[in-house]
């Protein structure tokens, strides 16, 4: 079985959280078949550009971890490192017990 890398450029807004969650869906399912007929394994690596609130990233990435589970190798990144590490930063920080935003 052979491996490939796909990249995704992507950009994230409140208003298209619901497209993307879509995306996740069709490209699971078309690399699903694709795979299954090739014998590869293909990892999906999303490019993350403009601003990424880290609430809105948080709640992608939810979908993301939902909508592939284990069915695939997923990478995330973004054009701008570190937004994307600032961002990974606050996903990891403690919940707080009052449940309120860990942004400042």
């Amino acid at each position: 079985m052979s491996d490939l890398l796909v990249e995704c450029p992507v950009h994230l807004t409140e208003s298209n959280r619901d497209e993307l969650r879509l995306l996740y869906a069709d490209l699971r399912d078309h690399y699903a078949r694709r795979d299954a007929r090739n014998g590869t394994r293909t990892t999906l690596h999303f490019v993350w550009s403009g601003v990424l609130d880290p609430e809105l990233f948080g709640a992608t990435f939810a979908d993301q971890r939902h909508v592939f589970a284990a069915s695939r190798p997923v990478l995330n990144s973004a054009r701008e490192p570190a937004a994307l590490q600032e961002t990974n930063r606050w996903l990891s920080a403690r919940p707080q017990q009052n449940g309120a935003s860990l942004r400042t």
